[in-house]
């Protein structure tokens, strides 16, 4: 077969692509295409000076301070443009590696939620079905102990319903949405108090406003997180929190009187990266340290930059 010769749509295919891929250059690398041009701009100047302007006998102690001049603000203008330029690669490549780390955190987050489902409501379900298996088959021959079976089976379904509602709460806080960071904090810290047989302190100084959401969201998921690591490593029978406000920030600090921690340093486990995260993401921090005379304290800080509210 006999080939055709390209028609013209080919031509206008690759000026478009040519085009195509110069707007692309331009709009990532504007800075150094601005670059390039007051360099240019400054070799003119040169040339304008060395060549032109003396061929033609123009007075040389005069052109000279006008094309320094010239220069000079040329050279600054591409000083200028070569730092916009570095700090614009800087910036994507800070923003590249926080959204890598925000995707990493939430598959981490599924598997965990996945983790608690299969632990925690499906073991707590398949234990009352089986419960419930035992006491059908001894209902008519022994109803002492089908009605014990009955009760486990009640109490393992209570469990998993109070399981499910704190992993819901875990996924989205609507105490927070409802009443706030502080009556959400009081709210838990009553939940895993009567849970666990804790002995919790509470203090708060939040003020007549209230916080940003995505702070109030932050905070709440520190607490949880802290709680939670209290309640599986600590060994603790005491919970002191601290929520205050200040002028531009809010402090949460959370400490338990359990064994602490071996090295903080060297803790690297995913419930205390999401809390360093979660602060960082909003230009915070988190720190998580042996207390002074035993346990372990969580202080997180995290800046207001989102503004306040009136509270409702």
């Amino acid at each position: 077969m006999v080939g055709k010769a390209p028609g013209p749509w080919y031509g206008a295919t690759s000026s478009h692509l040519v085009l195509k891929l110069v707007r692309i250059a331009v709009s990532h690398y504007s800075e150094l295409v601005l670059a390039g041009t007051f360099a240019t701009m400054m070799a003119w100047e040169v040339f304008e000076l060395t060549v032109l302007e003396t061929a033609h006998g123009a007075s040389l102690s005069l052109a000279l301070l006008v094309h320094a001049l010239q220069v000079a603000l040329i050279l600054a203008a591409t000083a200028i443009a070569l730092r916009a330029w570095r700090e614009k690669t800087v910036r994507e490549r800070a923003l590249g590696t926080l959204v890598e780390k925000v995707v990493v955190a939430q598959e981490e987050e599924r598997r965990r939620v996945a983790y608690d489902v299969h632990d925690g409501v499906a073991q707590l379900v398949v234990s009352a079905k089986q419960h419930v298996d035992t006491a059908t088959d001894l209902w008519m021959t022994d109803p002492r102990r089908a009605a014990g079976a009955t009760a486990i089976a009640a109490e393992r379904l209570a469990q998993a319903i109070a399981e499910t509602r704190r992993i819901l709460a875990a996924l989205r806080p609507l105490a927070v949405d409802a009443g706030g960071l502080g009556e959400a904090v009081r709210r838990s810290l009553d939940d895993v108090a009567r849970d666990a047989g804790w002995s919790v302190s509470f203090v708060e100084d939040l003020g007549d406003v209230r916080l940003p959401s995505p702070v109030e969201t932050a905070a709440f998921r520190i607490l949880q997180e802290a709680l939670s690591n209290a309640r599986k490593h600590a060994g603790t029978a005491r919970i002191e929190v601290v929520l205050t406000r200040e002028t531009d920030h809010v402090h949460l600090d959370v400490r338990d009187y359990g064994v602490g921690l071996g090295d903080p340093a060297a803790a690297s486990g995913l419930g205390l990266l999401s809390m360093r995260e979660r602060a960082r993401l909003l230009g915070g921090s988190c720190v998580v340290e042996r207390a002074a005379g035993g346990g372990t304290r969580v202080h997180a800080q995290l800046p207001l930059g989102h503004g306040l509210v009136a509270r409702s």
